[in-house]
């Protein structure tokens, strides 16, 4: 609000203003003492009340009072009307005159709005008749569930009666279209702020699960009863009294957040963001326990609350629905009977009402039921859910039996529906009965821009992600459809990830739990093995795609010795696209599929025929003839053919196959004809990957100081963002270097572009000292609203153990412009040399990869030699 209290303000508002001023503090006070978030809540609406109420019959008194005033109705709708208010929430009012006279309520109408607006307040105003109001409500769905929340504030009260009375008789007349019309705008509102249980930056008013599903269920209850009250609804027997309990506990969790979010910014803000996240666990007490964060815990516990109102809501109104006549009326006539208590119909498939009291109470048969359902593509009926769910959520954990173990893997051996079945076993906490683990995985998210959902959904959505995989053309659908048994897939995806949390690899703890685990399910030591093993290496494919050179034998080799089996690479295949899918939106990228692809064909075909990437064989000894007869016959200088056969002999197999023979043929000579210390450079389009592979080659490269640094810097200055390098030294001392960089350039502009970049590089390696480089700053699509809470700290880390001759350096950070030709250049100043490099970025992280030596060709041994190196990449990262 504005402090300016100029003359044109009229007393009362300058009353109305500071009265609001103080009693928003008082109540802040109140808040931050401890004060329920429902109590805080009734005390706004109480104070809001006051201060209009006093403007209202002030502007009655300035303007006048006649017939068409005292028979009006002054009413509260929307939050407002509801008495929920946060700190800085607008107010809906609307004025109801007696008769259709509404035009002689103006002056009054006129003279309060801009009071109130004066006094501080947002307002929402109209002045609406009776029929007017209805034929609004029924036209839209966002006017009837504010106008479902009316209050009467001032005014008469008959007048008042005969409009709600018309409004509730009105929606109940027209209920099932009233109904749709709120759920579908509920759903557009939710798809737009997204899905509380998984997004991790929710907004407590408009997320699912969230206070507006809460208001859901009053607005769905007013049209179906004529009622806004949950209490009263559970008398009427569609709200079960779990889930109002359950509801009521979110309800004032969710209103005390809300005044949180309003007080700490002093504005109407709804958003809880990371920074208000960590903020609010702290100021609310929690702390870090069991391996876990404040804001963890703090997180899990929203979560659970929003869960509950996710799934109290999605009961009532089925309960409220109900299924239409005609499809009931068919699922009776033509059913069968599976057995002896279930039934299946063409739409659903029940349990006989004579023994679904006896059926509910069987974990066993409730499994089988769940079968049943996945394997004919069949929605359990209501009726039969609901028994369900009362007695399972009633039942206290058992000891697992293996028929219970045995029922839940049958479950998992078909895709079908399997990931709606598997939610809703964990609603009723059946997952954790089956799966111990899974109770300390609920709701527990990982405080990082990376992963967008909390362990447990991310668990049931990499099942969902890999279930996809049945209709998909391609390799990923071949092979996931390939695979006998996709039960031990299916566990493992549940299970990957319920070793997080812990101080130690949660890959590790993941394998011990799924050695607990498995036999508790019926599963065999070989089965268990498979499940344990597939979830200790899930991270293996991606890990070794992404960091390192594939067509380098020594990675395949090493990679096929640690999966062991085709059978295993099949299903690590599905399991790390699965897996990253289910992350969050955009992480799997064409790029890293085609990684992960490329990973598996070397892989498979090794299993397969014993060949690795690289060897030279047959076909590539007869290039490498071809293009020395093309050097022959081109006529050239005898000094200059000798250097061509030299650096043909260099050639290393991998870039013999990489490479067409007539490109090459000309490259090879075009190098051997170099002058003493020049360079030259050439590009290539690859449509597979929408990229441009830039080939650099200098002749004496050891006179040239960063060269990696200078080439990196140089591709970064011209906005192109590099994915991978490779370094490669041919004899007499040629530098051979590859970047292949995103390229995005449209193809009516590319060659120039290409042109012009490669001058660009000669003429920085070729300069006696490294160029002055400017680099051009990459607006991107903000992922995080603005926040700027970096919690993943930089990290650098060195392998001697992957390669004899290499040392694999990694390099965690956060992205910025330049930041690959500041890292290049400490690596040149620290005397390193780089021999192969691949970036890959996410959001506002990125990972680089180096293979290094010292100058002399060794690997970087001495641990205060690393420690040096680390901290001046740490700096160079800053």
């Amino acid at each position: 609000m504005s402090p300016f209290t100029g003359p044109s303000l009229r007393p009362a508002v300058i009353e109305a203003r500071e009265r609001l001023r103080a009693g928003r503090e008082r109540i802040r006070q109140q808040h931050q003492s401890g004060l329920a978030g429902v109590l805080v809540s009734t005390a706004l609406t109480d104070l809001f009340d006051s201060v209009i109420l006093s403007l209202w019959e002030d502007t009655i008194a300035t303007v006048g009072e006649d017939e068409s005033v005292s028979q009006a109705v002054l009413v509260a709708h929307g939050g407002f009307g509801r008495r929920d208010l946060a700190p800085y929430s607008d107010v809906d009012l609307m004025v109801v005159p007696k008769s259709g006279n509404a035009e002689a309520l103006q002056p009054v109408a006129s003279q309060f709005t801009r009071d109130i607006v004066d006094a501080g307040l947002q307002l929402g105003f109209t002045v609406r008749t009776r029929a007017e109001a209805c034929h609004w409500a029924w036209k839209d769905a966002t006017v009837f569930s504010s106008l479902a929340e009316s209050r009467l504030l001032a005014g008469s009260v008959r007048t008042y009666q005969r409009y709600f009375g018309a409004l509730r008789k009105g929606a109940q007349r027209r209920q099932q279209r009233v109904i749709d019309a709120v759920e579908t705008a509920r759903r557009e509102e939710r798809h737009k702020w997204g899905e509380t249980n998984y997004l991790l930056r929710p907004n407590v008013k408009r997320s699912r699960g969230a206070l507006r599903d809460i208001q859901l269920i009053r607005w769905v209850g007013f049209a179906a009863y004529g009622e806004t009250e949950l209490s009263r609804l559970v008398r009427l027997g569609d709200l079960p009294e779990d889930d109002y309990h359950r509801v009521h506990a979110a309800y004032s969790f969710l209103l005390r957040l809300r005044n949180e979010l309003h007080f700490s910014s002093g504005k109407n803000l709804d958003l809880l963001d990371r920074a208000a996240q960590v903020e609010i666990a702290t100021h609310w007490g929690y702390t870090e326990h069991d391996g876990s964060l404040p804001v963890e815990w703090f997180m899990k516990d929203y979560f659970e609350h929003t869960r509950n109102v996710r799934y109290a809501v999605a009961h009532f109104l089925a309960a409220t629905r109900g299924h239409p006549l005609l499809t009931r009326s068919l699922d009776r006539v033509f059913s069968k009977a599976l057995d002896e208590d279930i039934r299946l119909g063409p739409y659903h498939i029940w349990v006989r009402d004579r023994n679904l009291s006896r059926f509910a109470k069987d974990l066993p048969s409730v499994l089988r039921l769940m079968d049943y359902a996945n394997r004919y593509k069949r929605r359990i009926a209501h009726r039969t859910w609901q028994e369900i769910r009362d007695a399972m959520m009633e039942q206290a954990v058992e000891p697992l039996d293996l028929q219970t173990g045995q029922q839940f893997m049958s479950l998992l051996s078909r895709p079908g529906q399997l990931p709606s079945l598997l939610r809703r076993l964990h609603e009723l906490r059946i997952l954790e009965k089956l799966i111990p683990a899974m109770n300390r995985a609920r709701g527990m998210l990982e405080f990082n821009q990376y992963h967008k959902y909390t362990v447990d959904a991310h668990s049931i959505r990499a099942v969902e992600a890999a279930t996809r995989f049945a209709d998909e053309e391609g390799l990923a659908g071949d092979v996931y459809r390939g695979i006998k048994d996709k039960r031990l897939l299916h566990l493992a995806l549940l299970m990957h990830d319920l070793g997080k949390g812990y101080e130690e690899d949660h890959c590790e703890v993941g394998y011990r739990i799924a050695m607990e685990t498995c036999p508790r399910l019926g599963l065999d030591a070989d089965a268990t093995e498979t499940v344990a093993k597939l979830i200790q290496l899930h991270l293996e494919m991606n890990n070794t795609s992404s960091q390192h050179d594939l067509s380098d034998p020594e990675i395949v080799s090493q990679f096929a010795a640690t999966v062991g089996s085709m059978r295993m690479l099949d299903m690590l295949l599905i399991h790390s696209l699965a897996d990253m899918t289910a992350v969050g939106p955009e992480v799997l990228t064409d790029w890293k599929r085609r990684l992960l692809v490329e990973l598996y064909v070397r892989t498979w075909r090794f299993f397969d025929s014993g060949h690795l990437p690289g060897e030279m064989d047959d076909a590539t000894e007869s290039k490498r003839e071809t293009i020395r007869q093309r050097i022959q016959a081109a006529g050239l200088p005898a000094e200059v053919a000798a250097r061509g056969e030299t650096v043909l002999r260099s050639l290393s197999a991998l870039m013999l196959q990489r490479r067409d023979v007539e490109p090459l043929s000309k490259q090879v000579i075009q190098v051997a004809g170099l002058a003493p210390s020049s360079s030259v450079s050439w590009c290539r389009h690859l449509p597979e990957e929408d990229a441009a592979e830039y080939t650099l080659v200098r002749v004496n490269q050891s006179a040239v100081r960063g060269l990696f640094a200078r080439a990196a810097g140089t591709l970064t200055a011209q906005g192109l963002g590099i994915m991978r390098a490779e370094i490669a030294t041919l004899q007499p001392d040629i530098a051979w270097d590859t970047f292949v960089v995103r390229d995005p350039e449209p193809a009516e502009s590319r060659s120039l572009r290409q042109a012009a970049v490669c001058r660009a590089l000669c003429e920085a390696i070729d300069a006696d000292s490294p160029p002055k480089l400017n680099f051009p700053r990459v607006w991107k699509p903000s992922t995080a609203g603005g926040e700027a809470v970096m919690l993943l700290p930089t990290r650098v880390a060195f392998d001697n153990e992957t390669f004899d001759r290499y040392t694999v350096l990694s390099l965690f950070a956060y992205d910025r412009p330049g930041l690959l030709y500041s890292v290049a250049q400490v690596l040149s100043d620290h005397s390193t040399l780089v021999h192969f490099a691949k970036i890959s970025t996410h959001l506002d992280q990125v990972m680089d990869i180096f293979y290094v030596t010292d100058l002399a060709g060794n690997q970087l041994t001495d641990p205060a030699q690393h420690e040096r190196l680390r901290e001046a990449l740490i700096a160079a990262a800053a």
